[in-house]
């Protein structure tokens, strides 16, 4: 029995000790990148990941919306684990 590339992400992430990037999911995967960020939408829906709490102000200073000297973060996730709070992150850009 074949695994689908849907299980198969998951599976690689759960099993990441690190960071992990989208292009890295997408060869490992054999697909797009678009295709691996909907794929983390469809493990969003189903509560097994969630997308991290990212810090989206430097707090340097009192500027409010766009800071010329801030660079747009990559969503990242995180597997969601109900004995442990163990973090693993994907970075989609």
């Amino acid at each position: 029995m074949t695994t689908s590339k849907l299980s198969r992400l998951l599976t690689i992430f759960e099993g990441s000790s690190g960071v992990i990037s989208v292009r890295e999911l997408a060869r490992e995967l054999d697909i797009s990148q678009g295709q691996v960020e909907s794929m983390m939408d469809y493990w969003i829906s189903k509560g097994r990941i969630k997308i991290s709490a990212s810090q989206d102000e430097c707090g340097n200073c009192s500027a409010v919306g766009e800071c010329p000297f801030i660079l747009e973060m990559p969503r990242t996730f995180e597997l969601v684990k109900e004995d442990v709070g163990e973090m693993i992150e994907i970075a989609c850009k």
